[in-house]
């Protein structure tokens, strides 16, 4: 299986990025919605500290999202490129008119190819010409101010608060994708005989980051099973197998299935037999209540033992893990005060992954499980590893590199369940 935390953040990047191009990796610290904007005098500019995902990754376009002022004072616009030194490495010039619209947009600049190494900053002079919008949703750090001749970082001045300030601003790159030859060696899945199947991976750059299996149900689409591999270098063949099976989440009354989990690399505190698996979810407390993201968590025997919400905060730890965590505890007057969920109330809504013929993966929701039984019986919620359907499987492998180049092979032939 694979981390979680790691796939959604792919996911989010995915579509942040799938607006702007094609074929290219984006790299951003802004979440893609604007909640404010502002434009530069003439000396000042927009910066972002970026991180090349590897050593001599090629930078080769910049994204703004931006829009003219309505009497821009000046026409031209400049794109520099800075090293950590603050030596500039790339600079481009352009007419503002010629590029940017009267209505807030992505624009893609390019710029000469040129290949950066640890830290690098991107700096746009629009001289008071173009608004740049701003997410104000949750700072980076990485947001500055510049100023050239000689290159520096300006003191923050400006009414807005840093740590909330993330120019919308990306660096749009690539480097040499990895390639994937797929082969099915046993085509069959059963407990007593799984399914196997392999992969030859090669990549030019050799810097390999890992590999992820889906299996596929050839009628509704639904991945039904994943396994993932951490790799390294250039060259591997990395085999997987398939026992015929799928997770479903029952709660005592109802069951969904295939559930997408995956295995979690618990540090060995003692808690990894209850928090072993989790699921992406979204979490409502109420029937009126917003929804937000949250992992579930469960353990070796099924039970659900936390949840966890995108921002770290725990709504409910099983006594299980209290116990654990702090044994000095008493669990019924720790979960007046801590844990959220409400029986019979509170809801889960959890996810399955779809892979469309001719679309890339994406994550699809289950109809709402309700929290029901005592927290005392873990909310009576269990995660179970049940038969898959008979039927045709698809298999389709992604490969990541650690310069964020992302690859997915669709297998030839298949695998079966009689």
């Amino acid at each position: 299986m694979i981390m979680m935390h790691r796939y959604l953040a792919v996911i989010l990047i995915l579509i942040s990025q799938g607006a702007l191009c094609e074929n290219f990796v984006s790299l951003a610290y802004d979440d893609g919605g604007m909640e404010d904007a502002v434009k530069m005098d003439g000396i000042r500019g927009h910066s972002v500290l970026f991180t090349a995902p590897y050593d001599n990754w090629t930078l080769s376009r910049v994204a703004i999202y931006g829009k003219l002022t309505p009497k821009p004072i000046s026409d031209p616009f400049i794109i520099e490129v800075w090293d950590d030194d603050l030596d500039q490495v790339s600079k481009v010039t352009d007419d503002a008119v010629l590029i940017f619209g009267n209505e807030f947009e992505w624009v893609l600049v390019d710029i000469p190819d040129v290949n950066v190494s640890r830290d690098f900053f991107v700096s746009f002079y629009e001289f008071e010409g173009i608004y740049t919008g701003i997410d104000r949703d949750s700072g980076s750090g990485r947001s500055l101010i510049t100023a050239g001749d000689p290159n520096r970082v300006l003191e923050w001045d400006i009414e807005l608060p840093q740590n909330e300030t993330n120019w919308m601003i990306r660096a749009v790159g690539h480097s040499p994708p990895p390639k994937i030859g797929l082969e099915v060696l046993s085509d069959s899945a059963s407990p007593d005989s799984p399914a196997m199947i392999e992969a030859k991976i090669k990549d030019p750059d050799h810097n390999l980051k890992s590999a992820l299996l889906y299996v596929v149900n050839n009628k509704s689409r639904e991945v039904v099973w994943s396994d993932f591999k951490a790799l390294d270098g250039g060259e591997k063949e990395v085999q997987f197998f398939w026992s015929g099976t799928m997770y479903q989440v029952s709660n005592g009354r109802t069951s969904i299935a295939p559930v997408f989990v995956t295995d979690n690399d618990v540090p060995d505190l003692g808690y990894g037999a209850y928090l072993n698996i989790s699921a992406l979810c979204l979490l409502q407390l109420e029937p009126d209540a917003p929804q937000i993201y949250a992992f579930a968590y469960f353990g070796d025997d099924g039970r659900f033992n936390a949840l966890v919400d995108y921002l770290g905060f725990a709504h409910y730890i099983s006594q299980d893990v209290l116990n654990i965590a702090s044994h000095d505890v008493d669990y019924m007057n720790y979960k007046k005060g801590n844990i959220t969920l409400v029986k019979d109330k509170s809801r889960l809504i959890f996810y399955k992954m779809v892979v469309p013929p001719v679309q890339d993966p994406y994550l699809a929701s289950h109809r709402p499980v309700v929290l029901s039984k005592s927290v005392l019986f873990n909310y009576r919620l269990e995660l179970e590893e049940v038969s898959a359907d008979p039927g045709d499987y698809l298999v389709v492998v992604e490969v990541e590199d650690r310069a964020s180049n992302i690859v997915i092979e669709k297998g030839e032939a298949g695998v079966y369940i009689i």
